[in-house]
């Protein structure tokens, strides 16, 4: 709304100097209190209030003792007054109602809608049940109930009440003693304002293609993968599903269909909980994480409040050419995009469940496969004392999309026993498997300790055998901010080879296999018997960089030898200049292999671009790569690489890569070629298909939680809660593509570079939405009429400011600024009279002809003189 004044404030601005250098200074002065007016106006606020607002550009309080001097409203010595008795009291409002934002005890409770009604004692603020909800007082407090029929006015209603209303700022202040308050955490939100969304149908896609020929062979690989959803009242239904090709001379594969995930899903708030429907994982922080189809009640400590609310690992590797990584999990692929040449990081995983390491691969553009492993271990948190955390499933056994006849229970429970300590504990149990976990988490000064102990029980087919097996689990984790030292260390140690996890269990089941035989079980399932994770990161200061290093070991039943693999960083800057030195080395003693590599990467700025240069040597090649890369466009929508890389097997090529953010979607495209005749492309398109009330939306790849803004015949106007860029589509519409469930997200709009007549009631809004919920944000319009009268009176009298103007039905169409300046946005005929009114008497007023133009669409102001009779 004020981003619109103030353009309309420099449109008329620049017309009034072509016109006349004297009235250019005074019509300065109105226009820039035009935004205030505006406001008021939407608001249905009396002239006299606007005219007090046209004077002053700060809000304020008025004060009891204060008296307004009503000649200040003059425009000349023989000008009427404005009566404006009325205002010589504290905190002058008028009849009406307003949107404002709501403190108790300079608390911000949230937004509503305030009625103020003329009653026997005044103009009063009237509670109704939604005030009186959101200003969450005892009962003891209300001496009288609220009312929507009739004005309760809050100063008699609530015992011990101070009100106070900025209508600058839009701001109630409500003091009242602490003892009337009910004390709730920070960032409390009532229940009642979780709003459920609206019916709407989404679809996330996510498309690649990666191609390489070398002159003999052509590979082609495809991937789709989606997310789909829809919504009917506070009920989520949830589906995540890929899809692979891969096609070269010798085969042909064409992959079924893989469905990781679908459910229904409903939140409680009895329960603070989530209770889900279908096919869905079980999370893997206490226990081994599973996927089943059946019933999942779970809690969402996201239903908290902010202050009382308590992760998926960072991915680093290195391509030599424009590669395709894909990384699984538990036997799914969870990720798939192209990368240039060059160190390449990934931060947006999300892992299903707690449990499973990450199996990274790199397919290179000559072809060539490289694997490594990513850990993914986490501490169990603490939570605080009194709380419960806690999930239990029942249903049968998924692993990929295969479904087995395997009933399963899982159970799990946290409880802050103090402040400082919480109890962990859980159950697995099948007809051939038990798993029992008992645990505790320690905070203490020297950092965060957490143990458990599981027994596991299994019971294979063939020999009815009861194989009993231990484990233990221990993790320590410290950040010391005297020395800026984050260290982690997570240790797994299984005292027994009979140890084995209920997806061992399920898998031989349903397989044909003698498991009688000792060899062949340990040919068959991998056992681990010791595992040791470790990173530190230690920040050296401000002159001496960040080094970081993480290393684990691992050892299993029935295999000799271990195996590590560890790496070693270190990274600073030298004024521009970035760079990075790093060390790995990955040791396998039982098949007798060592791979040892080492990196040095730099990285300067030059403007909006970067250069970057990176050495890599192992024991079998050397290899030098150099890159520019940047962004352009005012919100950095468009990308680029361009890139070049050799290495001492006489190996070089060259690369570019282009990527664009649009509102409906990102894409990506990248090309590449050697001087051994490979060549590679590479095509990724990403985003999401939204059908709601409004019609059908595109926009970018959306969560769980999104909203979709409407504002009719707001085509271009700027989503401010996305900060991308994004505007409003033909239809007025746009998608903002992540919202927090439970907690208040602010949705706003920027009207500045939309045609001069189309204004906005409000340009921001709050929601509150639930777990999955689909908001839509209505953000009302209207088409106005850009009229400036210049009305000249009789008497040559100017007419005083907050003067108002109706029609010959007696609807408002504006108000008179300074100057005698009248401005009329809401004419609804091309041509009739205006009345005029600054007081009751019929000297009061008086009366003018006018005709214009309402089809205008010209950004320029219409401007008349008139003659007031």
């Amino acid at each position: 709304m004020i981003m619109v004044a103030i353009k309309k404030a420099n449109q008329f601005y620049i017309n009034s100097i072509a016109k006349n250098e004297v009235k250019f200074h005074r019509t300065f002065f109105l226009i820039n209190q035009i935004r205030k007016l505006i406001m008021l106006q939407k608001y249905q606020l009396h002239p006299i209030y606007c005219g007090l607002a046209l004077c002053f550009s700060l809000s304020f309080y008025v004060h009891a003792d204060d008296e307004f001097d009503a000649g200040f409203l003059r425009q000349s010595e023989n000008a009427p007054v404005v009566d404006i008795r009325r205002f010589n009291e504290k905190n002058a409002v008028l009849a009406g109602h307003y949107p404002a934002e709501i403190f108790v005890n300079n608390i911000n409770k949230g937004h509503l809608q305030l009625r103020f009604d003329d009653t026997e004692n005044g103009i009063s603020l009237c509670l109704t049940p939604e005030l009186a909800e959101i200003l969450d007082l005892q009962p003891k407090a209300f001496l009288q109930s609220p009312s929507n029929a009739i004005c309760v006015p809050v100063n008699t209603a609530i015992s011990q009440v101070k009100t106070e209303f900025d209508t600058g700022l839009l701001r109630l202040n409500v003091e009242i003693p602490q003892a009337l308050t009910v004390q709730r955490p920070r960032g409390y939100i009532s229940p009642s304002r979780w709003q459920d969304g609206e019916p709407a149908v989404f679809l996330n896609y996510n498309a690649n293609h990666y191609r390489y020929n070398n002159g003999n062979n052509t590979l082609a690989q495809s991937y789709l993968g989606i997310r789909a959803g829809a919504n009917i009242g506070s009920w989520a239904l949830r589906h995540s599903g890929s899809k692979n090709w891969q096609k070269s001379v010798d085969q042909n594969q064409n992959s079924h269909y893989e469905s990781t995930e679908t459910y229904l899903q409903k939140d409680f708030a009895a329960i603070r909980g989530l209770v889900t429907l279908g096919d869905f994982y079980t999370s893997g922080e206490l226990m081994e994480g599973m996927s089943l189809r059946g019933l999942k009640v779970a809690s969402d400590d996201r239903m908290l409040p902010s202050s009382m609310r308590g992760y998926a690992p960072i991915v680093q590797g290195v391509a030599n050419s424009n590669a395709n990584v894909t990384i699984r999990q538990n036997g799914s692929i969870i990720y798939q995009t192209s990368v240039p040449a060059g160190a390449f990081t990934i931060t947006d995983l999300y892992p299903s469940g707690y449990s499973g390491d990450l199996v990274v691969e790199i397919t290179e553009s000559n072809g060539q496969i490289r694997t490594f492993t990513v850990p993914f271990a986490n501490i169990a948190p603490l939570i605080r004392m009194g709380q419960f955390r806690y999930q239990t499933a029942y249903g049968r056994y998924r692993y990929g999309s295969e479904i087995y006849p395997d009933n399963v229970l899982q159970s799990t429970l946290q409880y802050g026993l103090l402040n400082n300590f919480t109890i962990n504990s859980g159950i697995t149990l099948h007809k051939n498997y038990r798993a029992e976990l008992l645990g505790a988490s320690l905070n203490t000064p020297i950092g965060a300790f957490s143990a458990d102990a599981t027994f596991a029980q299994s019971i294979f087919d063939e020999t009815r055998e009861k194989k009993n097996g231990y484990s233990l689990h221990a993790s320590y984790s410290v950040n010391v901010l005297s020395t800026k030292t984050n260290v982690t260390l997570a240790a797994y140690r299984y005292y027994s080879k009979d140890f084995y996890t209920l997806r061992d269990v399920i898998w031989a089941k349903n397989n044909d296999y003698n498991l009688a035989n000792e060899a062949l079980r340990n040919s068959l399932f991998s056992r681990p018997k010791n595992q040791y994770q470790l990173s530190i990161n230690q920040n050296l200061g401000e002159k001496w960089g960040v080094l970081y290093l993480i290393g684990s070991t691992y050892s299993y039943w029935g295999k000799s030898g271990v195996r590590n693999e560890y790496q070693l960083s270190y990274s600073n800057n030298w004024k521009r200049l970035n760079y990075q030195i790093g060390f790995s080395q990955s040791v396998d003693q039982e098949r007798k292999t060592r791979d040892n590599s080492l990196y040095l990467s730099f990285s300067i700025p030059l403007g909006e671009q970067y250069v970057s240069s990176t050495f890599t040597h192992n024991r079998r090649y050397n290899n030098a790569q150099s890159s520019v890369s940047g962004s352009t466009g005012q919100y950095n929508q468009f990308n680029y690489a361009l890139s070049a890389a050799s290495n001492n097997q006489n190996n070089r090529s060259v690369s570019a890569n282009v990527g664009y953010r649009a509102d409906v979607g990102d894409y990506q495209f990248s090309v590449g070629q050697d001087n051994q005749h490979n060549r590679q492309i590479s095509m990724t398109a990403s985003g999401s298909v939204v059908a709601h009330p409004y019609g059908v939306t595109l926009g970018q790849t959306v969560g769980d939680n999104f909203a979709i803004i409407h504002a009719k015949g707001a085509k271009g106007a700027l989503v401010t809660a996305t900060g991308m860029g994004q505007t409003l589509d033909y239809f007025g519409n746009a998608i903002v593509p992540y919202t927090s469930p439970y907690s208040i997200n602010y949705i706003g709009i920027d009207p500045t570079h939309l045609p001069i007549n189309i204004e906005f009631d409000s340009t921001e809004q709050q929601i509150v939405p639930r777990a999955n919920s689909i908001n839509l944000v209505n953000f009302d319009t209207q088409k106005t009429t850009m009229v400036l009268f210049n009305v000249a009176t009789p008497k040559g009298v100017i007419l005083p400011m907050a003067t108002e103007a109706k029609d010959d039905k007696g609807n408002l169409v504006g108000y008179v600024g300074q100057g005698g300046v009248l401005f009329a946005n809401n004419l609804t005929k091309a041509k009739g009279t205006l009345a005029v009114s600054w007081g009751l008497g019929k000297n009061e007023q008086c009366y003018f002809d006018y005709q214009v133009n309402l089809d205008n669409e010209s950004e320029t102001m219409q401007i008349y003189d008139v003659k007031c009779k």
